[in-house]
């Protein structure tokens, strides 16, 4: 054998390796220009940043964070400690499959620095700079010993070569050697991807004036204001993905992603003043105590005292950056998407998914997410931990490292949320009984962990009930069971079109997977594991979304190769005939079909809501008024819980344990106090409560909560009305504020 051959042979097995494994010096190779024409472009290294570099280099990020310097500087600057530090100084000492990387880099970061913060407040050392400090510190001495055991960086030449590498003479240089010629027909036609995902920007961005003066309509925002626009902006993203992923141009399906993302959520946070969704300022409170307070609030106020780890992370971050609650909860669902969709992308790499498909499964993840939970929640949190999770899981098989390194996320995963990891662990148990994961006994320490947790908390958590009775049907019911009018129902059918075609397509998927011999058993657990949840819980009416949210990275998993067996059908190739190509084109057509109409559905979903879950910065800053200036045992009641959030601010701890049912709606007494209201005796059981309270009672009226008793059709128009009527003719309330969205009544005696 000669030289030559036998350099290719070791070539190709360190090939191999890097394929398989992530080497402790690998993360990032830049492009070295090459000056040996013969040799080629060789790889020194000096030109790689490796994973300890990373780990020093988010340690200063982190220091340079709690530096005076402007708050989004520093947001910055501590972001990129959150979502890399802790996880690089991991990898750098251990070995992970390198398909796992996009999940567990920043999986492994966040959990650690959530399962930190914990620790700090359970034992009573709540000092998040102190705790930065201590964690940049350990990051930098990690990678210290690394490089001793290793050799240590030579980052003038790393940065040399990187300079060399994008400035514009080795831009030129690597043109000028091109050995070939574009036209400006052939750059048109290559780059026609990237031309419509332009144009879809261009479109959008005129578009968010429009959205913001947006006004009512039962259809949602599509059929408000400029709202058919974000429709045509998202079939041109979507035909962009389709034309990109039918030439393998990764980086266009990548950027189509990334502005489906836009489209979808950012642009709630461009039109928007504040945060959406009532419940999500119940999360924010929760932080503000934490800030206010430096202490969790009394167990007996709410749940969240209990499962505090992600109000633990945010408090922690707004205390070291500056940042305030509510900015951060208006940002916070584009930031999990992003993040969400690494970690699709690290779990279907690591089920063997070729990039193209891997992009692909983030895509179709993303379209098909109508759930609203990715706002400022515990439950955003612990899906990213959760599919980081699974990732780290399945590439046990490959190193028992991985296995290892996944009780990491789900430790942080525990004290995050009630429900995720009970999920996470019924499929998890599947998956090593089967043997699609390993070792076996890795359920005894995920188990003690999880029962372990629960087991002092059981009595707060009885009461909310464990199991609610062998009932599917009934666990999977909605939380709102009134028809409502023709666009609710329309939205409503809409959701469940959505739903229940993709967990169809995901069984049809499972089949053909098994009879093509494809790998379909650790997805189907994925999702329709989530199912099992049906059996004992209703979950306070969001069962069925949940199931929904936790099927999703299980079903796209299922659904992609069939996708794109589809999307690539070709006709025979030897004479193909007639009835051949026109099959080829009705599978290619039907795929499309199905990914813009699922697009298009997801957006419907996903903003059909819009004109009842809107919050105005206007109404927040009452409402936060309220709470401040109000003495312990004040009620503030509303027909419907939007557009005033009452509990917004860490008042909500001394007034929640004076009145539990301090501000609880009216609807919330439920169907059958509803039915007939306002009856004289109602109304009167209202003045009799108000008049016998010591404290101040408040009757709030929004515009988005009055529309949304119109939407779901709790009592009817003129029922609303009337109601109106008497506040306003009764002298015993008068008005404290007015706007053009709210009217808050106070209860004076007569």
């Amino acid at each position: 054998m000669n030289r030559s051959s036998t350099d290719s042979s070791l070539r190709s097995l360190t090939d191999l390796r890097h394929k398989l494994f992530v080497p402790s010096d690998w993360t990032l190779e830049w492009p070295v220009g090459s000056t040996d024409s013969a040799a080629g472009t060789r790889r020194r290294a000096g030109s790689r940043l490796r994973y300890a570099d990373i780990a020093v280099l988010a340690a200063g990020s982190g220091l340079a964070s709690m530096i005076a310097l402007p708050t989004l500087v520093r947001v910055v600057l501590l972001t990129v400690l959150l979502f890399f530090g802790p996880g690089a100084a991991i990898l750098s000492w251990v070995r992970i499959p390198r398909t796992a990387v996009p999940a567990a880099l920043p999986i492994l970061s966040i959990s650690v620095v959530t399962l930190m913060v914990s620790v700090a407040m359970w034992g009573y050392r709540w000092s998040p700079r102190m705790w930065t400090l201590w964690l940049c510190l350990a990051l930098i001495g990690s990678s210290v010993l690394w490089y001793r055991k290793h050799g240590r960086p030579d980052l003038p030449e790393w940065i040399a070569r990187t300079r060399a590498v994008v400035s514009p003479s080795s831009r030129a240089a690597a043109v000028a050697s091109t050995k070939f010629v574009l036209t400006d027909r052939d750059t048109l036609r290559r780059n026609v991807a990237g031309l419509i995902l332009a144009l879809a920007f261009f479109l959008w961005l005129p578009m968010l004036p429009g959205l913001e003066r947006a006004t009512y309509s039962q259809f949602g925002l599509l059929t408000a204001g400029t709202g058919p626009g974000l429709v045509l902006c998202m079939v041109l993203i979507i035909a962009a993905f389709l034309i990109a992923l039918r030439r393998n141009q990764l980086r266009t399906m990548m950027v189509a992603i990334g502005l489906a993302i836009a489209v979808q959520r950012f642009t709630v946070t461009l039109i928007t003043s504040a945060p959406i969704y009532d419940w999500t300022y119940k999360h924010v409170a929760v932080t503000e105590f934490v800030l206010d307070l430096n202490r969790l609030a009394p167990s007996g106020v709410d749940i969240y005292s209990e499962w505090p780890s992600f109000f633990l992370v945010s408090a922690w971050f707004q205390h070291v950056t500056g940042y305030d609650t509510l900015s951060l909860a208006h940002v916070f669902a584009p930031m999990i998407h992003v993040v969400l969709a690494a970690c699709i992308y690290g779990l279907a790499r690591v089920m063997k998914f070729t990039k193209r498909a891997a992009v692909t499964a983030v895509m179709l993840a993303e379209v098909i997410n109508w759930v609203g939970q990715d706002y400022y929640s515990p439950q955003a949190w612990a899906l990213l931990l959760a599919v980081g999770f699974l990732a780290l899981l399945m590439s046990s098989p490959l190193t028992r490292s991985a296995a290892f390194l996944s009780i990491v996320p789900f430790a942080a995963l525990v004290p995050t949320h009630q429900l995720t990891p009970y999920w996470l662990m019924a499929v998890t148990g599947v998956l090593l009984v089967t043997r699609r994961a390993k070792p076996w006994w890795l359920m005894i320490p995920l188990g003690v962990i999880l029962l372990g947790y629960l087991y002092p908390r059981l009595p707060i958590v009885a009461p909310y009930g464990l199991f609610q009775g062998f009932d599917p049907v009934q666990n999977a019911a909605s939380n709102v069971q009134e028809e409502g009018v023709l666009g609710k129902q329309i939205t409503s059918l809409v959701c469940r079109a959505l739903s229940g075609g993709v967990f169809g397509l995901a069984f049809v998927s499972a089949i053909y997977a098994w009879r093509t011999k494809k790998t379909f058993w650790a997805p189907m657990v994925m999702a329709f594991g989530s199912i099992m949840l049906l059996a004992g819980q209703s979950y306070g009416g969001e069962a069925i979304f949940r199931v929904y949210l936790y099927a999703i990275p299980g079903c796209v998993l299922l659904i992609t190769p069939l996708f794109l067996a589809l999307f690539d059908r070709q006709p025979s190739q030897d004479r193909p005939s007639r009835a051949r190509r026109l099959t080829a084109r009705t599978a290619v057509a039907v795929a499309t079909a199905g990914a813009v109409g699922s697009a298009v559905l997801g957006l419907q979903a996903y903003f059909g809501l819009w004109p009842i879950v809107l919050e105005h910065r206007d109404q927040i800053d009452d409402a936060r008024a309220v709470a401040a200036e109000s003495p312990s045992g004040t009620a503030v009641t509303m027909l419907y819980s939007s557009g005033y959030p009452a509990r917004s601010t860490s008042d909500y701890g001394r007034l929640t344990e004076a009145n539990d049912y301090w501000d609880v709606p009216l609807y919330a007494l439920g169907p059958e106090y509803m039915q007939g209201f306002p009856t004289p005796e109602k109304l009167g059981q209202i003045d009799y409560n108000a008049s016998v309270s010591p404290t101040p009672t408040y009757m709030v009226l929004t515009r988005q909560s009055l529309e949304a008793m119109h939407y779901y059709g709790f009592v009817p128009d003129d029922a609303v009305n009337r109601f109106r009527q008497w506040l306003r003719t009764n002298s015993a309330w008068s008005v404290r504020y007015q706007d053009a969205d709210t009217i808050v009544y106070q209860y004076r005696s007569r």
